[in-house]
């Protein structure tokens, strides 16, 4: 059953490519997820604290705020919200990610229908 836009996840996702941010955008808009986007962690910081989100899902090599930066502060200041690390820099920033424990993993570069799966093992059962 579809959910109503009024009624959809809230999702923010993090990642200084814009045109992969518009992609990961539109695509998730198309399965009613409200999506919010931001370029850096520091706006995704800002945004995390004035509005509520279901998921974050961040780049983890990013200017001023990291993604590893954003994923420990998310950690202290939203315990319960799940955190999709995505990142395409190999198997050394992959190692430094998993030790901070997001809820999942992506390796760019990764298909949508990944993406997909990956925020539906991360939200919680209604």
């Amino acid at each position: 059953m579809e959910q109503s836009i009024e009624t959809s996840r809230r999702i923010l996702v993090v990642d200084n490519d814009e045109k992969l941010l518009s992609i990961i955008q539109e695509y998730l808009e198309l399965y009613h997820y409200q999506v919010t986007t931001a370029a850096t962690g520091l706006d995704a910081l800002r945004l995390l604290r004035s509005e509520n989100y279901h998921v974050l899902i961040t780049d983890i090599v990013m200017p001023d705020i990291s993604g590893l930066g954003l994923l420990e502060i998310t950690r202290k200041e939203f315990p319960g919200l799940p955190v999709i690390a995505m990142t395409g820099y190999g198997k050394q920033v992959k190692n430094l990610t998993t030790e901070r424990s997001p809820d999942y993993y992506l390796e760019k570069p990764f298909n949508l229908a990944e993406l997909s799966n990956a925020i539906e093992s991360v939200l919680p059962k209604e």
